[in-house]
């Protein structure tokens, strides 16, 4: 059994960078800031392959990676210039969309499952049977907006037939592993992690949630051509990381907060991520669609009605799918070898 510092290590949140940057360099120019978290299945290893490959340098593009612990200080780095670009969620985006910030996404990066779960010790096993019960989770996330279209859906009413408490993550982990709570909300890796260590079973999950690229527009518009460069790399290491998953998982294990992280549950928890088998190339068309929009959109009425944005933007004004599309069509024109990718360690050694 994992213990308290563990559960804390896996699951706590920082505002600061947890590395040290790792910078490719491919030309002179100022490196494109690329901000990242190790806390997603899927997107965390594209961007491990990234940072460990020479797919950046192959397509000519300078990549400075800096991980930070999750979408808040992402967003941060970025409003504040520290970055040009940063994997967020989708409702992470949709905050800085309300807030009016000049960011643009520019790409879908993964899905990822969330789920409301309840303990071993609750004895619940039906979504159902939760009436009269708190769930448990961190407010003003996706998963939480899943929780309750779940609760709503299984015939509950939040605020009258079940109740909604704000936890931190830590605590929430704390609170799990001593069986102190009925329900949670909680997204993978960590749902099939506390599955796996038999603590907590799924009564409802949604695999739509999903990671984005969001980019400054300023960068955007005085740097087109490294942006589709730079989309090109980001879809040639997904399907690197699809079809060398040993090497991708190793790499996701390398860093906090995975460390931990059995390799069967980094497995499953990718599993529910179509891309994560994909066996062609043509697969890695990474275009944001209208459905993607519309859920965003949905997100931010959800949000302003809970009072967690200030207004509700058009999701749609805060995309830009210009250069994903022209990235996959260059990635069409061109193909790509899997194979042919060096390790950069190995380039030195």
């Amino acid at each position: 059994m994992i213990n308290r510092r563990q559960f804390n290590m896996l699951l706590g949140s920082s505002t600061v960078a947890l590395s040290a940057p790792s910078i490719l360099r491919a030309k002179d120019s100022d490196p494109i800031r690329f901000c990242w978290t190790n806390t997603v299945s899927v997107s965390a290893q594209t961007q491990h392959t990234l940072k460990n490959t020479d797919i950046g340098i192959r397509n000519d593009v300078d990549v400075k990676m800096t991980q930070f612990a999750g979408s808040p200080p992402i967003n941060e780095a970025l409003v504040s210039n520290a970055a040009d670009i940063g994997s967020v969620a989708d409702f992470s985006a949709v905050m800085m969309m309300a807030a009016g910030v000049p960011l643009s996404v520019v790409s879908h990066q993964s899905y990822f499952r969330s789920a409301v779960m309840t303990t071993k010790s609750s004895g619940i096993t039906k979504i159902e049977d939760l009436k009269g019960k708190s769930i448990y989770g961190l407010f003003g996330i996706t998963a939480y907006l899943n929780a309750q279209e779940a609760v709503t859906k299984a015939g509950l009413t939040p605020g009258r037939d079940v109740n909604f408490v704000n936890i931190g993550t830590a605590e929430l982990a704390d609170a799990v592993r001593t069986q102190q709570i009925d329900a949670f909300f909680m997204w993978d890796p960590w749902v099939t992690f506390f599955e796996y260590q038999d603590l907590a079973q799924v009564v409802s999950q949604d695999v739509t949630p999903s990671m984005v690229l969001i980019m400054r527009d300023a960068f955007m518009n005085e740097r087109p051509a490294e942006v589709t460069k730079l989309l090109k790399a980001h879809s040639e290491s997904m399907y690197y990381a699809a079809n060398n998953h040993d090497i991708a998982n190793q790499w996701f294990q390398s860093l906090e907060p995975a460390k931990s992280i059995p390799t069967d549950v980094i497995e499953t928890s990718s599993s529910f991520d179509p891309v994560w088998s994909a066996s062609s190339i043509d697969q890695m068309d990474l275009s944001v669609t209208e459905a993607a929009i519309q859920r965003m959109q949905k997100m931010a009425e959800w949000g302003y009605a809970e009072k967690l944005i200030p207004r509700v933007p058009d999701v749609s004004s805060f995309v830009n799918s210009n250069f994903s599309s022209a990235a996959y069509k260059e990635l069409m024109a061109t193909g790509f070898d899997p194979d042919s990718v060096k390790i950069l360690d190995e380039m030195k050694g």
